[in-house]
């Protein structure tokens, strides 16, 4: 290979004999440059600063730093965590006080706990744990056997997305035919269909049409064609109603599936969870997942399967039939002529997929692993994440120029009624007040539940044979709010790489014991 004859930009220099050039001031090619120009012995390491250097190095150094350490084991994952200062106080069984413990005698003088914040992007490891509680919440109402639960791999159940209606149109990105290996939603990469082939002139003289094949991470998606056009006030309410719409709609469920049993001489019972998602646009749509069951006239309470005459496409019929029925005016507001706005599901209908039927493309593990991701998710998808909005802060977020920052202004003015005051509550959140989460008493257990056992394993290390009601409730806490966060960025970096460590070693202890198990299956094949 000839070296090369072009012209060498300024400041570098050729390796004879591979035409190859180097910066001559770094030293480096210019492919492999490193992502950090600071000096060495700045103080930096790692990308972490000198004070977060200095105040690690002097926890790490402390004579009680693994006494540390263990102190703050159950929210070292934590971002934010909260740290409680007061007494313990242990009776015996007599009442008689015992002991009392004062904070003040444990290291920094509080006790750690986590934040428990749902949002990913406020707390990732709490927001990891509610996930997980939330998947095994799900698959023991759809399998059972768990907790009390008897086997439901007999019930019928069915999985539904209900959507808002249209409020204008938005730029949108529809995929007919994915590819067999295809991601769906933000990994997609399949060929879009046109955005909006065909369109008019608007009044206020935008043209609303667009050719364009929008990729998955496109930000002129769910932004309207036309901002004046959009409804946006109708859009915040019908935030604000969806929860009243879904308690309407599921009370319309119950009169459609006793019409079904009073048709078949029986009686059906159905046990839901649903979650709420936001959409690019701004509005929330509904994921559903409702289980039939029937009814024992000797045990009302008992679990027990359907009659084995209703079948799944009967439960579908009834759960598209109240849907279409649930409809209803909210509030008059001066805004809207003094009258209401029609409140009702969109007009695309439902998508319902039913769970483990034979021959079907859903399966337990998938909805359910589906439907856990969305509880640590709210606005993000919007690209828009606010704290609450108040009178000093609604001119900043409440751009006219944006579609978000009309949505945020249409809650801030709507908002004034004294029947729409929430939606000044929830702007942030585009009018829309509900929880991520709501389900069926007999549906499965409880978060509370599923966290008390949490609690005692931890409390019992791993041994909750040993748990004892009855002493645990001789343990009065009498613990307030001291401060949120860490002490010192050099704790936070600590006791989150702790918490990694943990981790990976626990990750580690799974996939072998997948390996074993996967090589005892293999074993026992070629025996066979």
């Amino acid at each position: 290979m000839t070296s090369s004859t072009l012209p060498l930009a300024p400041g570098t220099t050729t390796v004879p004999g591979t035409g190859a050039s180097a910066d001559a001031d770094t030293g480096h090619w210019p492919w492999a440059v490193p992502t950090s120009t600071r000096a060495a012995g700045d103080g930096w390491v790692r990308g972490h600063d000198p004070r977060t250097v200095a105040s690690g190095r002097v926890r790490a150094q402390d004579p009680d730093y693994a006494d540390w350490l263990g102190h703050v084991r159950a929210a070292s994952a934590c971002k934010h965590p909260i740290r409680l200062a007061g007494q313990i106080h242990v009776n015996d069984r007599d009442g008689n006080r015992m002991v009392t413990i004062d904070t003040d005698t444990m290291p920094d003088g509080a006790i750690y706990t986590p934040c428990g914040n749902r949002r990913a992007a406020v707390c990732p490891s709490c927001a990891e744990v509610y996930r997980r509680d939330t998947y095994h919440l799900i698959k023991a109402g759809l399998q059972g056997d768990r907790w009390g639960l008897p086997p439901l791999h007999e019930h019928i159940a069915i999985f539904l997305t209900a959507t808002a209606p249209s409020f204008g149109p938005v730029h949108h990105r529809v995929v007919k035919v994915h590819a067999a290996d295809c991601r769906k939603k933000d990994g997609c990469t399949c060929r879009a269909s046109v955005c909006h082939p065909f369109g008019r002139t608007c009044p206020h003289g935008h043209e609303l049409r667009c050719g364009a094949r929008h990729k998955a991470g496109d930000t002129h998606l769910g932004q309207p064609l036309c901002l004046d056009c959009y409804d946006h006030t109708a859009q915040v309410v019908w935030n604000h109603e969806a929860p009243e719409l879904w308690r309407r709609t599921i009370q319309q469920v119950d009169r459609e599936l006793r019409r079904l049993g009073r048709a078949h001489g029986v009686e059906l019972r159905r046990r839901y969870i649903k979650v709420y998602e936001f959409q690019v646009r701004g509005v929330v749509h509904y994921h559903a997942l409702i289980r039939l069951d029937g009814h024992n006239p000797d045990c009302p309470g008992a679990i027990v399967p359907p009659p084995r005459q209703i079948t799944r496409d009967m439960f579908e019929q009834a759960a598209r039939t109240a849907f279409v029925k649930t409809s209803y005016t909210s509030a008059g507001h001066p805004a809207n002529g003094g009258q209401g706005w029609h409140i009702a599901w969109g007009h695309k209908g439902l998508d319902v997929k039913h769970v483990n039927a034979p021959g079907g493309e859903v399966n337990l593990a998938q909805i359910t692993g589906y439907i856990a991701k969305y509880v640590t998710k709210s606005t993000e998808v919007t690209g828009l994440i606010l704290r609450r909005v108040d009178d000093l802060t609604v001119d900043v977020h409440g751009d006219p120029a944006t579609h978000l920052g009309r949505l945020i202004r249409a809650c801030w003015d709507i908002g004034e009624h004294p029947d729409y005051t929430r939606l000044r509550r929830w702007a942030h959140q585009f009018g829309y007040g509900g929880h991520i989460t709501t389900k069926s008493r007999a549906f499965s257990a409880t978060l509370g539940f599923i966290r008390r056992q949490r609690t005692i394993w931890r409390r019992t290390e791993g041994h909750p044979h040993t748990w004892d009601d009855e002493q645990a409730e001789q343990v009065i806490y009498e613990l307030g709010y001291h401060a949120t966060g860490w002490i010192s960025t050099g704790d936070a970096l600590l006791a989150n790489t702790a918490a990694a460590q943990a981790r990976a070693r626990h990750q580690a202890g799974l996939d072998a014991l997948a390996d074993e198990l996967a090589a005892a299956r293999a074993a026992r094949t070629l025996a066979a």
